[in-house]
């Protein structure tokens, strides 16, 4: 994976540009050892002079994991540059290959992309989402960059459906969670287990059903529906906490974080198609 910059600064070493670039300590010492700095198209230390209009590459060489079984699933792809994918994630499709979803799953969809694309690069899975649970996810192309993001502060709504209406509208519920034992994969609500921080706005209601916009303070497995069945207010379609129906109605619609690499900052928003006050 190459990383390219073209130099706007008249005259200063490359170390130097790059931590005025933002670029993180554990980066730059990464790309020093590996002796990977290009200054247009010639190796460099990481002392030489950069100038304006100068092109720098960091090179980060991965070994290509050749293991996965591409498909031929149709996802859409809402954001891309040379770092980052951002997918909206259907239903019913898992995050990672197992026994039970060989190709139906996130990274063979992608491994099927990059080879489309000719892109040269791992797969690395920022977030992830259950199974049933449909949304944006991030995808790194770089371990580096994958490092990296996950010391970054991602901010993570959700809109999901519940059964019945919230007597607070707003609030945020604060109640542990812990796991039953293998081979079960439900969690429940534990005072015992890790804290987990939801908060929660009301944004329709009617006779039977609320719509509520959801921000994660904590990430735990379940978080969601696990909080709201606690409540007494399992989401709609959810077979493991809930009443099965068809389709489990939570979507991760925004993701908000800031680029380790360019500094910028950057917010995918993507509704989903049963809620009508979404685009």
């Amino acid at each position: 994976m190459d990383y390219k910059y073209i130099v706007d600064v008249d005259e200063m070493m490359v170390k130097e540009y790059l931590e005025y670039l933002g670029i993180s300590r554990r980066i730059r010492r990464k790309v020093r050892v590996l002796d990977n700095i290009y200054i247009n198209n010639q190796k460099a230390k990481n002392y030489y002079l950069v100038h304006r209009g100068d092109e720098l590459l960091l090179r980060f060489e991965e070994n290509i994991n050749e293991n996965f079984i591409p498909s031929s699933l149709n996802i859409e792809i809402l954001y891309e540059d040379q770092w980052l994918i951002v997918i909206n994630k259907p239903t019913n499709i898992a995050s990672q290959p197992s026994r039970k979803h060989p190709t139906d799953n996130v990274i063979s969809f992608l491994t099927s992309y990059f080879h489309e694309h000719n892109i040269q690069a791992n797969i690395h899975l920022v977030n992830r989402l259950d199974f049933s649970t449909t949304g944006l996810m991030i995808i790194s192309k770089s371990g580096i960059l994958h490092y990296e993001m996950t010391k970054t502060s991602i901010t993570k709504k959700y809109i999901c459906e519940i059964e019945g209406k919230m007597d607070d509208k707003v609030g945020i519920i604060r109640l542990g969670i812990d796991r039953y034992p293998a081979p079960s994969i439900k969690r429940f609500v534990s005072e015992n287990g890790k804290m987990a921080i939801t908060k929660y706005q009301v944004l329709k209601e009617n006779k039977t059903s609320s719509i509520l916009e959801v921000l994660l303070v904590t990430g735990r497995t379940h978080q969601i529906r696990v909080h709201f069945s606690y409540l007494g207010h399992p989401l709609i379609g959810d077979s493991l906490y809930g009443k099965e129906k068809d389709g489990l109605r939570l979507h991760c619609y925004s993701l908000e974080w800031i680029h380790p690499i360019t500094k910028e900052t950057i917010k995918i928003q993507k509704y989903p198609n049963w809620y009508e006050g979404g685009n």
